[in-house]
């Protein structure tokens, strides 16, 4: 698996719901679509201003094929949440996921 890890810093606080809704209504559901797409985690700091994305995928290629999408959506943020930053992206190889089963113990 593969991933692609967004940050974004220096947004405006008040625009971060927006900018989230904007994209799980207008982007994500090309990013679902697309070959290999395995999942993503959206999270955020409003008192910070910061949000940070991170999009699984069944491999490189996949990821790589999905840049033109990711591309779009970072723009689409940058237009609406406006970041004092040039948002910042990974790419990793996935070598360790475990997600807690009903038995986990809570944290």
């Amino acid at each position: 698996m593969h991933a692609r890890l967004s940050r974004f810093a220096g947004l405006d606080p008040e625009r971060i719901d927006e900018t989230v809704r904007l994209f799980e209504e207008e982007q994500l559901p090309g990013l679902e679509q697309s070959a290999g797409f395995r999942g993503i985690t959206v999270g955020v700091n409003h008192t910070a201003g910061q949000a940070v994305s991170i999009a699984l995928w069944e491999t490189e290629a996949d990821m790589r094929e999905s840049e033109r999408i990711a591309d779009e959506a970072r723009e689409q943020a940058v237009a609406t949440a406006g970041p004092a930053r040039t948002p910042v992206v990974d790419h990793y190889e996935v070598v360790l996921h475990r997600e807690a089963t009903s038995e986990s113990p809570a944290s």
